[in-house]
C-alpha cells in the first residue's frame, strides 16, 4: 500500500478517536464539593448544563438555582491565532483545542463590558466534564495591583437524560 494512502487511513482513525473522546453532548451536574463555584460570592451550589454539538455550532443552556434558564448558542469557529483579544459585547465563539472545547463570550455584567473564556475537558472515562472559566473586565476601573479578572474551576458528572 503507497505511504499516501497508509498516512490517510491513518488520520481517518484518529480523526475518530479524536471525536469519540470529544463527546461533550448530555446534562451535567455540577460536583459542589469539587468546584469552585459554591464559594464565590454569592455562592453558585446548584449547577446544571446542557450540551448540544453540531459541527456548526454549541448549544449550553445553564441552569444555576432557581435562576431562569440561560441559553447560548455558540458558532463554531477555527481555533484563533494565539494570543486572541477579548471579545466585545454579543460576540460569541466556540472552537477545538485538541479535545478541550472552548466557548467564548463577549457581554456585560453590572453594567461592564466583561469578557468569559470557558474551557471543557472530559476525564478518561468521560463520566467528568471540568470547566474552568476565566471572566476579564474589559474597561472597568480597577485598584492598583487588583486583577480584573476572575477565574473558576468546576467539576461536573455526566447525568442519566
Amino acid at each position: 500500500m503507497p505511504m499516501a494512502a497508509v498516512l490517510v487511513v491513518v488520520a481517518m482513525l484518529l480523526a475518530g478517536q479524536s471525536k469519540a473522546s470529544t463527546d461533550f453532548n448530555g446534562t451535567w451536574k455540577m460536583i459542589p464539593d469539587r468546584s469552585g463555584s459554591p464559594t464565590q460570592t454569592p455562592p453558585v451550589n446548584d449547577m446544571t448544563l446542557k450540551v448540544a454539538t453540531t459541527s456548526d455550532d454549541v448549544r449550553v443552556e445553564w441552569l444555576s438555582g432557581t435562576d431562569r434558564p440561560e441559553s447560548v448558542v455558540y458558532p463554531v469557529t477555527a481555533m484563533p491565532k494565539q494570543p486572541s483579544e477579548p471579545l466585545g459585547a454579543d460576540a460569541k465563539r466556540a472552537y477545538w483545542d485538541g479535545n478541550r472545547l472552548v466557548l467564548e463570550r463577549g457581554g456585560t455584567i453590572n453594567g461592564q463590558t466583561v469578557s468569559m473564556k470557558q474551557s471543557l475537558t472530559l476525564d478518561p472515562e468521560h463520566n467528568e466534564l471540568v470547566l474552568e472559566r476565566l471572566v476579564i473586565v474589559q474597561h472597568g476601573y480597577t485598584l492598583k495591583g487588583t486583577p480584573n479578572y476572575a477565574t473558576v474551576k468546576d467539576v461536573f458528572q455526566r447525568t442519566a437524560q
